[in-house]
């Protein structure tokens, strides 16, 4: 339908619905993923999403794992990728920006922030 596929992935079903309901009103098509495993299923299958927003702490892996495996695939090397974290330690910020993290949304998520953050990455991924 044209709209920008975000990809929010979290094992957490309520910490899924409250980003897809902040995100609802500013025209995107949201896709959901529980764990690393089905994130990368999603992620390389069409429509491939625009952006992905990804908890680090999943069940089957570090979600930053998960960043480096879609940034080292063809067909998702260059769909921004954005950390969501409760862990808000200078380690982990600077784990999820070497996996190949664009930003860093810390929980819980403040809606102003994440739609700030999803508006301005998919606008300068538009741009390039």
């Amino acid at each position: 339908d044209g709209r920008p596929v975000i990809l929010i992935v979290d094992d957490h079903a309520d910490s899924r619905e409250l980003v897809a309901a902040v995100l609802q009103d500013i025209g995107v098509s949201i896709a959901e993923a529980a764990t690393g495993g089905d994130a990368l299923m999603r992620a390389w299958s069409k429509p491939h999403p625009h952006l992905v927003l990804i908890d680090l702490s999943l069940p089957d892996c570090h979600g930053t794992d998960v960043v480096r495996t879609l940034k080292q695939d063809p067909r998702t090397s260059d769909v921004p990728i954005v950390a969501l974290s409760a862990s808000v330690m200078a380690t982990d910020k600077e784990r999820a920006a070497e996996a190949g993290c664009v930003e860093f949304i810390e929980k819980p998520v403040i809606p102003d922030t994440l739609i700030a953050v999803v508006r301005r990455v998919l606008g300068a991924a538009r741009t390039s």
